[in-house]
């Protein structure tokens, strides 16, 4: 009796010495946890501080899991020893020892069951990783406009390698479903019901958005950098993304446009033909049937050659659009000179009309007049400088005028 007790003495002594160890281990892990700047900025960029705390988080509770399968770990041999010094309890040692022998046999005996389906696995998802790797290569360099197959554009390239990348780890997923441990269960099975089920009620607008994305891309109706107007919407392109389009309005401000939006309405692209006589913009003006046509063509082409960032070749041109009730519609048609704003340059054009026909005494009759003023409705020369408008300097205006004039 004396010797059993000194034996579980012993025992239970190095017990808590071991338990004491995996104390300070557990608080030292904890620290470190705390310390270590987990994930890198590299792996995350941009939002690695703000999933810290989540890491952290959960590592501590794996390290919490972790010491407590360490501390049953050791409490069982300890309690099967300590049962196994006296005869009248040899017997609940040796039950207790047969049950978790058992139990880790069949635990290993699973595990070695699974060991072939884990390899089918990791070599379906290592044959996915490759094959990934080798459309990255190939439509990288499409999209960098080397040739090396005949179908997709540039333009498209980007897109059609996501979609073949999707396919792809889609097709591996496939493959390795019924490999995966526990996939014949009836627990695996009813969460890939309920999965499959949240995401058919959850992703039927993301679905459309993508759909009409792919139209987007390519129909090649919008692309970053061209000049558009979409329904009420008009800017620079910047960005054509899977769900939507973004676009820089004059006014400096960014409009996101659904894909599912550009597909159901009329996308005017004011860059796509320009080719190399370069953006073109137009104005219209109505003008009265009093005024001959000719001196109207001649004045809107007087405007648009002292507009700033307009291009002199082509020559700006005036069309005739309609002869209406009370007036007669013209459309001056122009192209832009490279790098300048379309805002801009239709600012400074429709500054420079109102110029011209108030020099030469005719009146624009936008709005519609529907009866014909006593006198024409224009703004003399000598007020168009009222305060607190600044005077132009003739001298510059001159120069930059002979500039911008086609050179023999």
């Amino acid at each position: 009796m004396i010797d059993s007790l000194t034996h579980i003495a012993i025992a239970t002594v190095a017990l808590l010495v071991a338990v004491l160890i995996l104390a300070r281990i557990r608080r030292w892990l904890l620290v470190r946890l705390e310390k270590t700047a987990f994930p890198p900025e590299w792996l995350i960029p941009g939002v690695a501080a703000d999933f810290h705390p989540l890491v952290v988080q959960a590592g501590k509770v794996v390290i919490g899991l972790a010491w407590l399968a360490a501390i049953v770990s050791l409490v069982y041999p300890w309690l099967v020893y300590c049962l196994g010094q006296f005869p009248e309890s040899a017997g609940w040692a040796e039950r207790l020892k047969e049950f978790v022998i058992a139990r880790a046999l069949d635990l290993g005996n699973g595990a070695l069951a699974a060991v072939p389906g884990v390899i089918a696995v990791v070599l379906i998802f290592l044959v996915a990783n490759w094959v990934v790797g080798l459309v990255r290569i190939v439509f990288g360099k499409i999209a960098s406009g080397v040739r090396v197959l005949p179908w997709p554009e540039p333009e498209t390239a980007r897109t059609t390698q996501t979609l073949f990348i999707i396919a792809v780890w889609m097709f591996a997923l496939v493959a390795a479903y019924p490999y995966i441990p526990g996939s014949g269960t009836d627990a695996f099975k009813g969460l890939s019901v309920l999965l499959g089920l949240m995401v058919t009620l959850g992703s039927t607008g993301i679905i459309n958005q993508v759909i009409s994305g792919l139209f987007v891309v390519y129909s090649k109706s919008v692309r970053p950098g061209d000049y558009v107007r979409i329904g009420e919407a008009e800017g620079e392109v910047i960005e054509v993304g899977s769900l939507a389009t973004k676009l820089r309005t004059p006014k400096l401000e960014e409009i996101t446009l659904p894909h599912s939006v550009l597909v159901s309405a009329a996308t005017i692209n004011f860059t796509r033909l320009a080719g190399p006589d370069g953006v073109p913009v137009s104005t219209t003006v109505t003008i009265g049937y009093d005024v001959p046509w000719r001196q109207v063509h001649a004045l809107l082409q007087l405007g648009a050659s002292r507009t700033r960032g307009l291009r002199r070749d082509p020559a700006p041109r005036v069309m005739q659009r309609e002869l209406a009730d009370f007036c007669v519609e013209y459309m001056l048609l122009a192209h832009l000179e490279d790098g300048a704003s379309r805002a801009a340059a239709l600012s400074d054009l429709h500054a420079r009309i109102q110029d011209a026909f108030n020099e030469f005494g005719v009146q624009i009759m936008s709005p519609h007049f529907v009866a014909q003023p006593d006198k024409p409705v224009v703004v003399p020369k000598a007020m168009w400088h009222e305060a607190p408008a600044e005077p132009e300097d003739a001298t510059a205006h001159a120069a930059q005028a002979q500039e911008r004039a086609p050179r023999g």
